[in-house]
């Protein structure tokens, strides 16, 4: 698969949704207690339950050089070790801020420019990873602050605290260049010739500063490697998390693994999948008995690992029946106290699918927010209730949303929650 293929594959939307909260009653009739348990929209609405962190027109970034309006990528929230919230979002121009000057196949070019593209926007190091903060459980946030501005694009890909209360930042570095199997001349001294390469910066003061970048190795062969997944910590302390690489042969994930709070990494699997079938954008949780599962983009794959990450199984089971149009895109997956999974994904919007058997069967999805395209972040409160970021749209201009909500009974269907309660 090109690099042309993959990009083609992000499915650019433009969507319309306002901001605003409102902290309505959860509490309804019996008819409305039945569609909690069904899994359909209660009476309190995604429009009422979510609010803007920042935005295009909303606790907008200070202007840097090429910042323009695409204020998105919203997959990290994590709560740092003195209790504050922290809501890591890309600052950009598009999709993709790539920095300038920049190189594109010539029929690709021209197409992102019949999108509505700036493929001429100038920007010397394209965008950058931001981050919020909120010390009252996600009512008001700060002004976005900067997190690294590498010389390259550069978005973050999650946050983790570790049980040493060290906090990660996971970074994606986008080359100046695409529609190529390989770097131009130009670029080719760029991240070891890559279209993307991961790195990951370490803070001991709460996400206010950062360390230098420390890079990831990508496994022989890949191309390019990018990641969406939350990291997971083993009882052993054991880091791991999820990647996934291009290769001549397609789309391949891996596994990396830290046992040092991040300060050192090293791949301890490659992952494919039957038939072919790609490994893209996957999350891990680790189950009750101990095993792993892991999901992934198109077509919510399953695959679990009996060894921590060191091999992988795949049964055949899917979270989305065949056809898989529109595509299972960007999973975060959570696990329950009782062992019931929880998966929120983008499938055309913002959705939520429930395992009550370990991910061999799933609910239908179960919408979360309609009118938002969503690639999500996640975290699992302590009341079991699941606060997720999420962007308005895949183009400029663009939003940061934060919705929160808890499964019913039943564990069949969803209720929205005010945030900051």
């Amino acid at each position: 698969m090109t690099n042309q293929r993959q990009f083609s594959r992000r499915d650019w939307l433009s969507l319309s949704c306002g901001y605003g909260f409102a902290s309505l009653p959860l509490t309804g009739n019996a008819a409305s207690r039945r569609r909690h348990q069904s899994g359909r929209s209660t009476t309190l609405k995604a429009t009422q339950a979510r609010l803007c962190v920042t935005g295009h027109d909303h606790n907008r970034p200070t202007a840097f050089p090429g910042l323009g309006d695409f204020i998105g990528w919203a997959e990290a929230i994590e709560r740092m070790p003195n209790g504050d919230l922290l809501l890591a979002h890309s600052a950009g121009y598009w999709h993709a801020s790539f920095a300038s000057p920049r190189q594109f196949l010539p029929e690709l070019k021209k197409r992102y420019a019949a999108e509505g593209w700036p493929v001429d926007h100038i920007a010397p190091t394209g965008g950058r990873s931001m981050v919020c903060r909120s010390s009252d459980n996600g009512k008001t946030w700060s002004r976005p602050s900067t997190v690294i501005d590498y010389r390259l694009d550069d978005r973050p890909d999650a946050l983790f605290t570790c049980r040493d209360r060290t906090v990660l930042c996971f970074v994606n570095v986008q080359a100046s260049w695409y529609g190529y199997p390989k770097a131009p001349p130009a670029f080719q001294n760029d991240i070891n010739g890559l279209n993307t390469q991961q790195l990951v910066v370490r803070s001991s003061d709460n996400g206010r500063t950062w360390s230098k970048p420390i890079w990831i190795q990508p496994p022989p062969g890949a191309t390019y490697e990018r990641a969406h997944g939350r990291p997971i910590q083993l009882a052993d302390g054991g880091i791991l998390w999820a990647t996934y690489c291009n290769s001549p042969n397609g789309l391949f994930g891996a596994i990396h693994r830290s046992d040092d709070s991040g300060k050192t990494w090293k791949a301890i699997s490659v992952i494919r999948r039957k038939l072919g079938k790609p490994v893209d954008e996957p999350a891990i949780a680790e189950l009750g008995d101990g095993r792993l599962i892991l999901v992934t983009r198109p077509d919510g794959g399953v695959l679990y690992s009996k060894d921590h990450g060191v091999s992988w199984s795949e049964p055949g089971n899917t979270i989305v029946p065949a056809p898989t149009s529109p595509k299972f895109k960007a999973p975060q997956i959570f696990l329950l106290k009782d062992g019931t999974l929880v998966t929120i994904a983008t499938r055309g919007n913002l959705r939520v699918w429930i395992s009550k058997d370990g991910g061999r069967s799933w609910t239908r999805d179960i919408p979360l927010d309609t009118s938002c395209y969503g690639y999500p972040g996640g975290l699992l409160l302590d009341d079991e209730s699941i606060l997720v970021s999420y962007c308005q749209s895949g183009r400029a201009p663009n939003r940061v949303y934060v919705i929160r909500f808890r499964l019913n009974k039943a564990r069949s269907g969803i209720e929205l929650l005010p945030i900051g309660k």
